[in-house]
């Protein structure tokens, strides 16, 4: 895996030279080394001034001399010379179409464009020195061809085009462009159906849709052309994913269909089915933890389809978590992402896009432990981390509950006693997930098990439901009357006396009428709680009641007062008390927003407090996005973790930290030590599975990223 600092939004082969690659991410980088380092080609390296990181995301920018905001929207190399791009940019609103001559060192502006360009395709065989061109976008075609530009038309009463591909059949001197359009994934909006052919560059149009169509029940609603994808050799062949087919009146589909003659007829190469209320995978799709747990329809159809350049039968897929491949034109499909482990679970390949919060070995047994997931539940091995499968399955957790694990602990007294919390809101304390509905719809509960975790039992039913992220467990308190803490998301502190058996709401002293309780941290040494509030706004503003809080409380959570946190800051996210020092805290925090589209957030950090909290001073600056902190007593070292694509370490109490070199996942949300070995550690990550490597990192990797400005 690389980090280039963002998602990539495309990939661009160089067709002349194996070795090099083209990604677009914060800026368009070139790799020349077949992705093992990356340089920055767009914009010039001379340019850049530094990087700011900004949001919910982090979403990081490059700022430039000239404090232009650009982008790069399409990218395509000459076929001939790879010295040779053509590159549509986007600059402070404006875009246009740039051609270098010297690999992307110098750029020329070839002339104005509308927005919303997709693509740049070149005709292979077009004159070298003066290449005919067609710059696809969702409302026009632009065709340079004989040094003269013409604008075209998208398909008659479409206007929004969701997805073009194209390819060039040599044999018959044919240049086809497909398009695809429609209400669906990528276009909310009423829009005309169609999946469109065209040999001219967008003069005349074809909606060859007509074989597909046919397949769908009369009457019934429309389908959805969510991506489409031809081969560059071979375009008489072109896949398209498809979404809502009825092909019955009890039965809906999913899937890829393939056509090898131009579009002109059809046949469902991939076809998930759904009736009753059942799902019925392909038959001929092969394998995969997410189809074994939960059924085709978690993935659904294919986002994005990628067909080989030079042989149409090699084919991949890709979805809201799976990797799928065919080597025979679609009469098998494999997923490409795991691997079944003979008389075990499943391990991952690397390509790993799930997000977690933590990790949790099982006091009795090392090799049983749960991974707490997001959208695809808590997990289990019992392997010790070696394979994984799904713990949530026919065992007792309500159906609306299982799409995220936020925290569970296990009795340290009582082998198999174990209480968990579970929502079905994922990624909080993300303000994505209230910005718009609230939490009033907010779904989760308490769970407890006395079993390790086969079977399970709701505790929280008088409580509602509520997206409950944290639970803590008091561990001086009687075995068999356990003292239990958790956190409601927008409802506040809850306590049990009895074992999690009955729960009272504790919060005097608490600001806000939907208190953002996020985490509690109990100290070791006295009892004493501390309460993490998180922030409600995401606007800048600081000093007012929309503001993240710390509390404390002495009088086992009966109230709460507020513990003044650094100046500047109103999103705390973790606490950490130091296990031989009750009064050595130290906090992360989240920045937050600030004037300007170049200036980063403001407010983050992690701070260090040897007076519990009454002073603090900064110990990280150049983080503003930290998730969470954690500890090793083995070794009295700390460890954060966050989302600038960093993981670090202090064996100092935290008053310095070191990066740890080798994990490089821009989205990082926790350390977790490996009781194993004090030396390995786990990292949990939004959307890039769980890591584990050596504490201390691996000093001989190689950075991501070789442009001084943007390397780590």
């Amino acid at each position: 895996m690389f980090n280039l600092r963002g998602a990539v939004s495309f990939f661009v082969f160089d067709p002349v030279d194996s070795n090099t690659i083209y990604a677009n991410s914060i800026g368009l980088f070139k790799s020349i080394d077949k992705g093992i380092s990356w340089s920055l080609v767009y914009p010039s390296p001379e340019k850049v001034v530094g990087l700011v990181s900004k949001g919910d995301h982090a979403q990081e920018k490059i700022v430039t001399k000239d404090r232009t905001e650009s982008s790069v929207l399409a990218l395509a190399v000459d076929p001939a010379n790879s010295e040779k791009l053509f590159a549509v940019i986007k600059s402070d609103g404006l875009t246009a179409l740039f051609i270098s001559n010297d690999g992307g060192l110098h750029w020329k502006k070839e002339r104005d464009l509308e927005d919303g360009i997709q693509n740049v395709f070149i005709r292979p065989l077009s004159p070298i020195n003066d290449r005919t061109i067609f710059v696809t976008g969702k409302n026009s075609v632009f065709v340079r061809k004989d040094g003269i530009w013409k604008r075209n038309s998208v398909p008659s009463g479409v206007k929004y085009v969701t997805n073009y591909s194209a390819g060039y059949n040599s044999t018959e001197d044919k240049f086809i462009i497909y398009a695809i359009s429609g209400k669906g994934y990528f276009n909310a909006t009423k829009e005309l159906l169609g999946i469109f052919y065209s040999e001219d560059g967008g003069e005349t149009w074809e909606n060859r849709q007509g074989g597909l169509l046919r397949l769908n029940e009369e009457g019934a609603a429309a389908p959805e052309w969510r991506s489409i994808s031809t081969c560059r050799d071979n375009p008489e062949v072109v896949y398209v994913s498809f979404n809502n087919l009825t092909i019955d009146k009890q039965t809906e589909a999913i899937g890829v269909a393939k056509s090898q003659d131009y579009g002109q007829t059809w046949e469902l190469s991939w076809i998930d089915q759904f009736s009753n209320g059942k799902s019925f995978p392909a038959a001929n799709f092969h394998g995969g933890w997410l189809n074994e747990r939960f059924g085709p329809g978690w993935g659904e159809n294919p986002f994005a389809i990628g067909v080989a350049p030079t042989n149409p039968n090699i084919v991949y897929t890709t979805d809201f978590g799976r990797t799928i491949k065919t080597t025979d034109g679609g009469k098998n499909w494999q997923q490409v992402y795991s691997n079944k482990l003979e008389n075990g679970g499943w391990r991952s390949k690397g390509l790993q896009v799930t997000t977690g919060y933590g990790i949790v070995f099982d006091p009795f047994d090392q090799k049983h432990v749960f991974l707490l997931n997001t959208d695809t539940g808590l997990m289990e091995s019992f392997d010790g981390g070696e394979s994984w499968e799904s713990a949530t399955r026919n065992n007792g957790i309500p159906a609306q509950w299982i799409n995220s694990t936020y925290w569970l602990v296990f009795d340290p007294d009582i082998a198999g006693r174990v209480w968990a919390v579970m929502s079905g809101t994922h990624d909080l304390p993300r303000p994505k997930m209230w910005r718009t509905g609230g939490i009033g719809n907010f779904k989760g509960g308490i769970l407890f098990s006395e079993n390790a975790g086969r079977t399970w039992t709701s505790v929280s039913n008088q409580l509602g439901e509520a997206a409950f992220t944290h639970i803590v467990l008091d561990e001086d308190s009687d075995p068999d009357q356990r003292i239990l803490y958790a956190c409601a998301f927008g409802k506040g502190v809850y306590k049990s006396v009895d074992g999690g058996q009955s729960w009272q709401l504790k919060n005097k002293g608490i600001r806000g009428n939907e208190p953002f309780a996020w985490r509690i941290e109990r100290r070791k040494q006295d009892g004493v709680l501390f309460l993490i509030q998180s922030r409600r706004s995401e606007d800048g503003s600081i000093g007012n009641e929309d503001d993240g809080a710390l509390y404390r409380s002495d009088d086992n959570a009966e109230t709460w007062q507020e513990v003044k946190m650094p100046s500047g800051v109103n999103a705390p996210t973790s606490l950490i008390i130091d296990a031989f020092d009750s009064k050595h805290f130290l906090l992360s925090a989240w920045g937050r927003k600030t004037d300007g589209k170049f200036s980063p957030d403001q407010g983050g950090e992690i701070y260090l407090s040897h007076d519990e909290g009454k002073t603090w001073s900064n110990v990280l600056v150049e983080d503003q996005h930290i998730h969470d902190l954690s500890y090793d007593p083995r070794n009295k070292t700390y460890y954060a973790c966050g989302f600038n694509g960093s993981a670090y370490r202090s064996v100092d109490g935290g008053r310095s930290w070191i990066r740890i070199k080798g994990y490089n996942f821009k989205w990082g949300k926790r350390v977790e030590i490996d009781p194993n070995d004090p030396n390995k550690i786990f990292i949990i990550t939004f959307g890039g599975g769980v890591w584990h490597g050596p504490a201390k990192g691996t000093q001989q990797t190689i950075e991501d990223i070789k442009t001084p400005k943007l390397a780590y």
